[in-house]
């Protein structure tokens, strides 16, 4: 009996330890979770007060300019090519989801068409019309490879002929001569949609050339594979002749004037040899910066493209670009640095905000006129806009965003509106100095 009493005791004490080491646990749990809570109320605190104090102002007033160089005729022929492809894709049985999908789509552009945005409504058609030919040739890289292989190669060659075309019909319109602001604005979107379609056609021969060397599929995988292929095939040409059709019609609308493009040539030229002289090949494993890389070498092929074909406007607009990007790499690799190196969610939030702020001023601040509007067009509408998406995500679903995307958002927003601004600055006042003299 004493030995009994004896290991009892120990076992007692055993079991009081583990209860006070699982309660104090649990306790340690519960202040951890509380804790949590705490810091996302106050990063999501910080966020809500930031957006609603700090907005964009800026007014991408080269819209307005563009409307008023397009017309609901304009659309009216816009929406008969996607029409011609819906009732394509009714002939091939598609299934509802696709009509429908097309079908909304035109919905959104008469609705821009009565707010009279002409040219983003162009735009839209255009995007429902590859919406449409992607799934023309999805369906017909299962049903009928042969066809779409025909109808591939018949819409190059017809491509081909078109951009012929276009290129000459526009070296004759500038030869004339052109107004300045027309140039810079409207021009550049006539040069930078041939460059476009160039590049679309050739990767749509690339994908061309793959789906004639695929087998018949068999297996789902497969399938899907050759059904995605098809897809690209098709959305990609009509990449390419939605550029080519907007070219078209833009640059009939391009007013005449005293002004050359070639005057701009020895600017063009400086840009081009600066940028190969500082330009130093990308090899970052960081998310912000090899992005950042990426975007750089597309901006600097099209760029040499457009000094290449004396496509200047194009040429001025893709050259900076790449230059603002390639002078900022250290900055996008001492971001990633900064992002992965903060202790709690309201350390990164603070960082993101302290770029959002430094993007605001200087865009801002950046002068609205057509040209400038245009050239900071990305950095409005698409990065800045893209990081306060983000934000109002974090918000709405109450979570800590874990990706460093809003950062890089508003650091790609900062450096075009800093390039960007002063260089369209320089070009009105050269384009000043060339009208009084």
């Amino acid at each position: 009996m004493i030995g009994v009493k004896n290991l009892k005791t120990p076992l007692i004490i055993i079991f009081l330890f583990i209860s006070i080491f699982v309660a104090c646990l649990k306790y340690s749990q519960y202040e951890t979770i509380k804790q949590k809570e705490i810091e996302l109320n106050k990063t999501l605190e910080l966020i809500e007060s930031d957006l609603q104090a700090y907005k964009l102002e800026y007014n991408r007033t080269y819209r307005d300019y563009l409307n008023q160089k397009l017309s609901r005729e304009d659309i009216e022929n816009a929406i008969k090519r996607v029409l011609f492809l819906k009732n394509r894709l009714i002939e091939l049985n598609a299934s509802k989801e696709d009509i429908k999908s097309v079908d909304n789509c035109i919905k959104d552009v008469y609705a821009l068409q009565e707010e009279s945005k002409f040219y983003t409504a162009l735009k839209q058609s255009r995007s429902c019309a590859i919406t449409a030919s992607d799934s023309l040739g999805s369906i017909l890289a299962v049903s009928n490879r042969t066809k779409l292989i025909e109808y591939a190669q018949e819409e190059l060659r017809n491509l081909t002929l078109m951009k012929n075309e276009v290129e000459e019909e526009w070296k004759k319109i500038l030869e004339r001569g052109v107004n300045f602001t027309d140039y810079m604005v409207v021009g550049l979107i006539v040069e930078e949609d041939i460059l476009k379609a160039e590049i679309f056609m050739n990767d749509s021969c690339n994908f061309l050339k793959r789906l004639q060397k695929m087998p018949n599929p068999q297996t789902p995988e497969e399938i899907e594979n050759i059904t995605i292929l098809g897809g690209w095939v098709g959305g990609y040409l009509e990449f390419a002749r939605s550029f080519l059709e907007d070219a078209r019609v833009l640059m009939t609308r391009v007013n005449s004037g005293n002004f050359s493009p070639n005057e701009l040539e020895e600017d063009v030229y400086a840009l081009r040899d600066y940028l190969l002289s500082i330009d130093v090949p990308c090899n970052s494993t960081k998310f912000m910066a090899a992005v950042a890389c990426d975007w750089k070498e597309y901006n600097k092929k099209l760029g040499l493209m457009g000094a290449e074909r004396g496509y200047y406007s194009a040429a001025i607009y893709y050259l900076l670009y790449a230059i603002a990007i390639n002078e900022h790499i250290s900055e996008f690799k001492a971001l990633d640095l900064a992002f992965n190196s903060t202790k709690t969610p309201a350390d990164r939030v603070k960082i993101v905000l302290n770029l959002r702020h430094e993007a605001l001023a200087l865009l801002n601040s950046c002068p609205q006129d057509p040209i400038t509007s245009l050239y900071v067009s990305d950095a409005v509408g698409w990065y800045f806009k893209q990081g306060d998406i983000i934000l109002e995500h974090m918000l709405e679903f109450r979570r800590e965003d874990t990706t460093p995307q809003p950062i890089y958002s508003y650091e790609m927003a900062k450096i075009i509106a800093k390039k960007m601004c002063r260089a369209s600055i320089l070009y009105r006042m050269n384009n000043s100095r060339n009208s009084c003299s």
